[in-house]
């Protein structure tokens, strides 16, 4: 017979059970401020929720000692929309919207703003006041994104508009809001208030900004290195990726000094911080995988071209798979059970004219406990090993390594100096490049299961850190589990006529200069909201790209490619176009980085060339990226190639009436209707001055609105002046809507 203490705790046990399973029945007992029902009304009385969204559903989340509703109508069936928010669930506060509408659109097309920026940011601004009055007091606007409209996209053009929080006078770049709006029709699509409660560091002990000055120019924040530009297409045979000379911030603090202690910030053991909206430009680490190359096999019954035969007489010099494989057992051992699963001999991505094997070993019967896998990599030239992997112990990350972290360096440089004796007397071990997640010693103090090491190469004793040897060790099990030699045959620029290092500091510090601000730092093992920590660090101009790099002999901010950022394409806001009939068109288009060929002036009297009409049109139709640097010679030879250009021209030419109205009609794909005889008329008394065969542009021209002329004569030889080129762009864009 069951008792009613057995009941009792079968009872307890189901509870128990559930609260596992369904974590949310926990937090009944805690019964937030803001009901479900009072979360959905806040939204709905801020925001236009479509009808047709009528699949709800919620969710109640805790997280960083905050707790929040989250809101989700769906749209049934296809083609969909989804509207979210989140809201929180002690103030009431709208924290997050977003929503989401699928376009009629199959293809992109072009796209035109029907409100200006300025209209945009007063939706922006009057929601801001709505939502966020409690908080206007700690808001600044930032300046405009710095980054052109795009008129052409799969969704409508976009405006954003970022507020960031300070406090007691002291920007907190992780913390503010951000706004989208919608060009088209103002609508907002999302919002964002990322707020932090905390108790914030008094700035009354901070150093003077003069100090950090000094602090940051005498700790080595900037260093001198050879920065390689990352490969953005493949190279051809004999072509070398260029070698920049550089100096970086590169420093273990990133650049922020603590402004009570007046030292370089100690980040701590796989520490960050929370750059906000002010982060600089990180490393990129772009790598283009390429296709292993294939071997000719067999008789050929064609003749063979010379880059063919040269093919052949290089892999002939080649090591071949046997030795490939004689050269990864000399270094390593291959697991018992393991059988050779592929071998593949291709070309290195950083250099064609070096080949590598790539070998692949595996079991079909993996055994609990035992290595399952196994690959290398050997130079197919010299037979120099260049990498390998091993899985770790399958204990992973939680045993505690019987290596501590000096232990383990000395097995690793003990194995580079017998695999790599020379190449290891041309390393220095990079002591900021330890993954985040890695702690050096365990909370506990017991010695992490899996350790990281990383020696970026030094050529001319300065260090090259897209070149270097990583190696991971097993602590668990004492032994080396992957060994990767990057190490590429490159030419590097002798270290002449390059700024010193104070210069460097003042040109960098001039554009980024040390801003005392509040930021947040994150450990591991650190509460999960993070520490607030004042600090001085180089934000710089928040509506521009920042860059941790310079170009060490112009003193240039160069982006990840190691291109000037000075250069890169940006909005114009042209400062001579006050009263011109077409002000708003050009306003337009300087929005979108168009017509910048004079910086900020836009000169709207002077007369269009046909290189700056055609590669206005194609940064319209495809985006600025890639041609506003592009070559007068090949901006001419896409034209033509599109059928854009059929006259033989000048790239300086100037543009006629006539010419800009088959400029635009080609330029709308609409060449083959303007071609035909016989059907069009237009209402200009000179019309028997066009040139044979023009009629039908002109007749489309200004059928579509695109140009009106000067009322009834058409003047076919009229000069087009930028002005009047600017306007008539924009009315083939919206002809094009």
């Amino acid at each position: 017979m069951v008792t009613i203490w057995q009941r009792l705790l079968a009872w307890g046990l189901v509870v128990l059970l559930l609260v596992s399973f369904f974590p949310a029945i926990a937090v009944a007992r805690d019964t937030p401020a803001v009901s479900l029902e009072e979360a959905i009304r806040t939204v709905k009385d801020n925001f236009n929720i479509p009808k047709e969204y009528n699949i709800f559903t919620s969710s109640y989340n805790s997280y960083d000692n905050r707790q929040t509703w989250s809101l989700h109508w769906n749209a049934p069936g296809e083609p969909g929309g989804s509207f979210n928010a989140d809201v929180d669930a002690r103030t009431g506060e709208i924290l997050n919207m977003n929503t989401w509408k699928p376009e009629k659109r199959s293809e992109p097309g072009l796209r035109l703003p029907a409100i200006s920026a300025a209209e945009a940011r007063q939706v922006a601004v009057e929601l801001l006041n709505r939502l966020a009055a409690r908080h206007i007091q700690e808001l600044q606007p930032l300046p405009d994104e710095n980054s052109p409209l795009s008129l052409t996209g799969y969704g409508p053009v976009t405006y954003t508009f970022r507020w960031q929080r300070v406090v007691n006078g002291i920007p907190f770049p992780a913390n503010g809001v951000t706004i989208t709006v919608r060009g088209d029709n103002g609508q907002v699509t999302n919002y964002n208030l990322n707020w932090t409660k905390a108790d914030f560091p008094a700035a009354t002990n901070a150093i003077s900004p003069e100090k950090a000055r000094q602090v940051f120019a005498s700790t080595g924040m900037l260093e001198l290195q050879y920065y390689l530009q990352p490969p953005v297409r493949p190279l051809a045979a004999g072509e070398k990726r260029p070698v920049l000379l550089v100096y970086r911030l590169s420093h273990p603090s990133r650049g922020l000094i603590d402004a009570l202690s007046g030292k370089p910030l100690d980040l701590g053991n796989g520490g960050w911080f929370d750059k906000g909206g002010a982060g600089g430009m990180g490393d990129a680490s772009l790598e283009m995988a390429r296709k292993a190359a294939a071997l000719l096999d067999g008789i050929q019954s064609k003749p063979l071209s010379p880059e063919e035969m040269k093919e052949i007489e290089k892999t002939a010099k080649l090591i071949s798979q046997e030795e490939a494989i004689a050269a990864v057992k000399k270094w390593v051992d291959i697991p018992a059970g393991l059988t050779l699963h592929s071998a593949n001999l291709y070309a290195d991505w950083q250099d064609p004219e070096i080949r590598s094997w790539n070998l692949s070993w595996s079991s079909d019967k993996p055994e609990p406990g035992k290595p399952g896998y196994m690959s290398a990599r050997v130079n197919a030239s010299n037979g120099e090993l260049l990498g390998f992997d091993l899985p770790s112990a399958p204990s992973g990350n939680d045993r505690d390594g019987k290596l501590d972290r000096k232990a383990a360096q000395r097995l690793v440089e003990d194995f580079l100096q017998k695999v790599q004796p020379q190449r290891f007397k041309e390393v220095q071990l990079d002591y900021s490049s330890r993954p985040v997640w890695e702690p050096v010693i365990m909370e506990d103090g017991k010695n992490p299961a899996v350790q990281y090491f990383y020696y970026h190469r030094l050529v001319n004793g300065i260090p090259f850190p897209g070149n270097g040897i990583n190696v991971t060790v097993d602590a668990v099990a004492g032994r080396i589990t992957n060994y990767n030699l990057n190490w590429g045959n490159f030419d590097f620029p002798a270290a002449a006529k390059i700024i010193d290092r104070q210069q460097a500091v003042e040109t960098f510090l001039k554009n980024r200069p040390l801003t005392l601000s509040y930021t947040r730092i994150y450990s591991p093992g650190g509460p999960s909201q993070g520490e607030i920590r004042l600090v001085y660090q180089p934000l710089g101009d928040s509506s521009s790209a920042a860059s941790d790099m310079m170009d060490a002999r112009t003193g240039q901010f160069l982006d990840w490619e190691g291109k000037p950022i000075a250069q890169q394409p940006r909005p114009y806001r042209f400062n001579d176009i006050a009263g011109n009939f077409a002000e708003k068109e050009i306003n337009l288009l300087g929005q979108a980085g168009l017509f910048g060929e004079y910086g900020d002036a836009f000169r709207p009297d002077e007369n269009i060339t046909v290189v700056s009409m055609l590669r206005a049109m194609f940064m319209a139709r495809n985006g600025v990226w890639g041609y506003k640097d592009m070559k007068d010679e090949e901006i001419l030879k896409r034209a033509r190639d599109e059928k854009w250009l059929q006259e033989d021209l000048q790239a300086g030419a100037t543009v006629s009436r006539e010419l800009l109205a088959k400029f635009l009609i080609r330029f709308l794909n609409l060449e083959r209707a303007a071609r035909v005889e016989g059907i069009y008329k237009v209402p200009y008394s000179d019309a028997a001055s066009l040139r044979p065969g023009s009629l039908g542009y002109v007749a489309l021209a200004w059928g579509l609105g695109i140009l009106k002329a000067n009322g009834s004569t058409f003047e076919p030889e009229h000069t087009v002046t930028r002005a009047e080129a600017a306007a008539a762009l924009v009315r083939s864009l919206q002809a094009n809507q």
